[in-house]
């Protein structure tokens, strides 16, 4: 199944929407010099399976704005299973919150993706291709992508993408531990915003 399958089919609907990207072109990887007149006899090993590792999520609050974060183990497993996030990303977690309105407003909610990245993962490049493969993914049920914007939140520089249809995702990188937090979210709370306030590394 292709990445692009597996986000179709985890993120079938609003909410909850599950996406989680490997970049759509890889990162050139740094190369080795072989000295001239010799010949490499060994290829570098392939990336051992992504793990699901619950611990990943001590970087999230417990909750937002009162509303409990709760693990969600058996969708960070399928995603796990996904070969082609493999070279880039060494273990995952995820998790949600939802928050029914009092109103005909629909329901506040957030989905949290937190991934630690295999050593030397992390450029430029790299991040743009993960944002963009994300937003996509998210967007794709919700109208397409219609704007992208960066802020400063309590001191994190924030990725904020907007779908069509009002849900906007959010990337941000810490750098301490070398995990991406990226997330999901739509209504009048705002948990996003409120997530990104209360990371921690």
């Amino acid at each position: 199944m292709s990445l692009l399958s597996v986000l179709i089919a985890l993120g079938a609907c609003i909410p909850p929407r599950v996406a989680t990207p490997a970049p759509s072109v890889p990162p050139t990887p740094p190369t080795s010099a072989v000295p001239s007149g010799s010949v490499a006899t060994t290829s570098p090993p392939a990336p051992a399976g992504v793990q699901v590792d619950p611990s990943l999520l001590t970087v999230l609050p417990d909750a937002v704005v009162g509303v409990p974060l709760v693990e969600d183990a058996e969708t960070a497993a399928e995603i796990a299973a996904e070969g082609s996030i493999a070279p880039f990303v060494a273990s995952i977690a995820l998790a949600r919150a939802f928050a029914p309105t009092a109103t005909d407003a629909g329901t506040d909610y957030l989905v949290v993706t937190v991934v630690r990245l295999r050593p030397g993962t992390f450029g430029d490049f790299f991040y743009r291709q993960w944002r963009d493969t994300f937003d996509s993914g998210v967007c794709q049920q919700a109208g397409g992508v219609d704007g992208h914007a960066e802020a400063d939140i309590a001191g994190h520089h924030t990725y904020i993408g907007t779908c069509t249809g009002g849900v906007h995702t959010y990337h941000v990188y810490l750098p301490g531990s070398d995990v991406l937090v990226s997330a999901q979210g739509a209504g009048d709370g705002r948990f996003g915003e409120r997530l990104v306030e209360t990371l921690t590394e």
